[in-house]
Formats: C-alpha cells, sequence, structure tokens
C-alpha cells in the first residue's frame, strides 16, 4: 500500500509541477491532487526536498518505462539507423501529446528546480547516465558506429527539440525537419 500511495502522491506532483510550476507544489496541493486527506504527503514526505525527490525519480520511471515499451521495436532483425529516427520522431511526439504535455512540463521544472539543489542535481545526473546507456544501447542496435560518442549528443538534441516544442501549443518542427535534425547529429 505504501508504494502505491508514494506512486498517487509523485504522479499528483508531476501533475502539480506540470500545470503550476514549481511554485505550486505545496504538501497540501498534492493532497488535493490525489484526492488523499490532508496530511497525506507530509507523511510521506516530510520536506519539499523529499517530495521533489519522489517527484524526480517517478517522473525518470515513468520516461524508462516508455523507453523500454519501444524496445520490442528494436529487436526486429532488420531494425536499422532509419527506423530508430522513425521511432524517435514518434516518441518525441508522444511526449509532446495532450496526454504527456504535463509530464513534459514537469520534466523542465524539475530541471530548474535541480539547477539550484546539488542533491536533485545528482539525481538528475544519475538519471541522465540510464537514458544515455540505453541511447547508446539503442544506437549500437542500430548500427552506428560511434555510438558513445553520437548518445550524449543525441540526448541534448532531443531536450533542445522537446523544450523548443513545449513552449507552444502547435508543432515548431514538422516530423521531417525532426528526421533531418536527428540525421544530422547521427550521420555525420
Amino acid at each position: 500500500m505504501d508504494k502505491d500511495r508514494k506512486t498517487l502522491i509523485a504522479d499528483a506532483a508531476i501533475a502539480l509541477l506540470g500545470s503550476a510550476g514549481a511554485k505550486g507544489l505545496t504538501h497540501r496541493a498534492v493532497d488535493a491532487e490525489a484526492g488523499l486527506p490532508l496530511g497525506s504527503t507530509s507523511f510521506y514526505c516530510r520536506t519539499r526536498h523529499e517530495l521533489l525527490t519522489l517527484a524526480l525519480l517517478r517522473h525518470a520511471a515513468l520516461d524508462l518505462a516508455d523507453l523500454q515499451a519501444d524496445a520490442p521495436l528494436m529487436a526486429r532483425p532488420d531494425w536499422g539507423l532509419d527506423d530508430f529516427i522513425d521511432l524517435l520522431v514518434a516518441r518525441v511526439a508522444d511526449w509532446l501529446s495532450p496526454a504527456k504535455r504535463a509530464r513534459l512540463v514537469a520534466r523542465f521544472e524539475l530541471f530548474l528546480v535541480a539547477s539550484r539543489e546539488p542533491e536533485l542535481a545528482d539525481i538528475v545526473t544519475q538519471q541522465r547516465q540510464r537514458f544515455l546507456a540505453a541511447t547508446e544501447a539503442a544506437l549500437s542496435k542500430a548500427g552506428v558506429t560511434h555510438a558513445a560518442s553520437l548518445a550524449p549528443r543525441l540526448l541534448v538534441m532531443v531536450d533542445g527539440v522537446l523544450l523548443d516544442q513545449v513552449r507552444t501549443n502547435g508543432a515548431v518542427l514538422t516530423g521531417a525537419q525532426q528526421k533531418a535534425l536527428f540525421k544530422a547529429v547521427l550521420k555525420p
């Protein structure tokens, strides 16, 4: 039950970060968002830092789950770089979709908060290492020869595209434009 309650609290915190920003993240607001009795969030997360940590870890877990859901596509024997780029464009579109937009906004809110809090910055760095490893493995599977050196560049490019596109309600870059950007990074 505690894990389910913590997940509920983390999801509510992410929803609040996505809708009201870091300024709107309070224990009481999380209780209300989650439909929990007052004081529930404080029971599990005594401090704001603990609440932010819980939200950050849950956010990373949700993003990694999305990547793991993509993994079966990469198991095809004919999987190649163009397939990977198509999947990457689809992943970006999914993260920008109305269903996940608030979560994406929460990602950037968490990154900004972490830029001022070293302990949260350490968690972001640890999670980024997991994303780098997953990206490097996916690039290797797609036949990219310098996957280790290209993975960090690709992560920066994806974050840049997401940040650029989340600032508006409409697409800034078309799928074709995104493909061209990703090809430029991956096919030097």
